[in-house]
């Protein structure tokens, strides 16, 4: 695998993890607004506030990188670029707020399943044409021609 696909998959996994982070800053600064104050208007939210920008960079660098390691990756890597910077905007829609959570449940299924095919998918792949097939193992090749090694 080159660089550039190295760099893809380890980004995908380090994005799923800061997703996952900004769900538990958001409910932390939810639970701990205090009482009758808004959750939105309270300094309790500051670190989701802040990790959402990390967010941002690392959906940015996300795309950055599966252009670089192509493949037809940066496809989904917009879409979540997209999705990540329609977030600001939704967590200030009022009565739409409603919609900034269930973005961030897109946004991480977006983000797994990339993650998944970043760090299974490469290996399921079909050789490249023009590349010469693999030796066979003697094991296997006794395995799958039982009759060869019998003598009559």
């Amino acid at each position: 695998m080159k660089t550039g696909g190295i760099i893809y998959r380890y980004l995908t996994a380090l994005f799923v993890l800061d997703v996952l982070l900004q769900f538990f800053l958001a409910g932390a600064g939810v639970f701990s607004a205090g009482p009758g104050t808004a959750a939105r208007d309270s300094n309790a939210l500051d670190p989701h506030r802040f990790n959402g920008s990390v967010v941002m960079l690392l959906a940015v660098a996300l795309l950055i990188a599966a252009l670089v390691a192509r493949g037809g990756r940066w496809k989904w890597a917009l879409a979540l670029l997209v999705l990540t910077a329609a977030q600001p905007l939704l967590a200030i829609a009022g009565a739409a707020g409603g919609l900034h959570v269930l973005n961030a449940v897109v946004i991480l299924g977006i983000g797994v399943m990339l993650a998944y095919r970043a760090w299974h998918g490469d290996r399921a792949r079909p050789p490249q044409p023009g590349a010469a097939p693999a030796a066979q193992p003697a094991a296997a090749q006794a395995a799958s021609n039982p009759g060869a090694g019998e003598q009559q």
